[in-house]
């Protein structure tokens, strides 16, 4: 889903060109392991991002949580696609709501 809300939000930004996006990397080398195609795309995408802010070098266990509770801390509305599994997704949810952030949930069918 980051990469949809990301070109989401470019789309956007042409008629709203105040809007600006932050890239928020979990850790450096995050795409190593994808296909040439993903990390063309990744790449792509961050280049064109206003802001890109890598959480943390090394990747360790919790760096996802770490990037999402980044994200949290740095918004006013969360936006998320969630299928209503255990997971990040809710784990970041739940952290959200405890902030008192705005959500907006998009619910998904599996």
């Amino acid at each position: 889903c980051d990469f949809y809300f990301c070109e989401a939000v470019f789309a956007l930004r042409e008629e709203h060109p105040e809007v600006t996006i932050e890239a928020a990397i979990p850790f450096e080398g995050q795409s190593a392991a994808w296909t040439s195609e993903q990390k063309q795309r990744y790449l792509r995408l961050v280049s064109e991002c206003d802001y890109q802010t890598v959480v943390q070098r090394d990747y360790t266990p919790d760096c996802y949580m770490n990037r999402n509770r980044y994200m949290v801390d740095s918004s006013s509305v969360l936006i998320a696609a969630y299928n209503g599994r255990k997971g990040g997704t809710m784990n970041t949810l739940l952290y959200a709501m405890r902030s008192g952030l705005e959500l907006i949930q998009l619910p998904i069918n599996d």
